[in-house]
């Protein structure tokens, strides 16, 4: 049986808590799907990722989380795992065969890129 790879303990130690958020979009011209907005963590302790979908008022879409937190592939990037310069405003990403537009950031997110 293979053993599951140490994670690195100092990165883990260094970057708990501290989480990059940004604002984003889907990125397709499906007319139901073109004012959702997401809520994209990008937590630096692990390089996992969640995505949030806040609630809209009468828009008939149940909010709340969309993607639970995990590594997962850009795969327009070699199948390597997203890392935070891959969601830089203004930039498409596809996370989990959905693809988002980064529409904005916080502040912590601005100075850390």
């Amino acid at each position: 049986m293979p053993k599951k790879p140490k994670g690195d303990f100092f990165k883990s130690v260094d970057n708990d808590k501290k989480i990059l958020r940004f604002n984003a979009r889907f990125n397709t011209k499906v007319p139901e799907d073109i004012e959702r907005r997401f809520i994209i963590s990008f937590y630096l302790g692990d390089d996992s990722i969640s995505i949030y979908e806040p609630a809209v008022k009468n828009s008939g879409i149940i909010e709340g989380p969309f993607l639970r937190r995990s590594q997962y592939k850009n795969i327009e990037n070699a199948g390597n795992l997203i890392t935070p310069t891959d969601l830089g405003i203004g930039c498409n990403v596809k996370i989990n065969g959905y693809a988002y537009h980064i529409l904005s950031c916080d502040d912590f997110s601005k100075k850390y890129l």
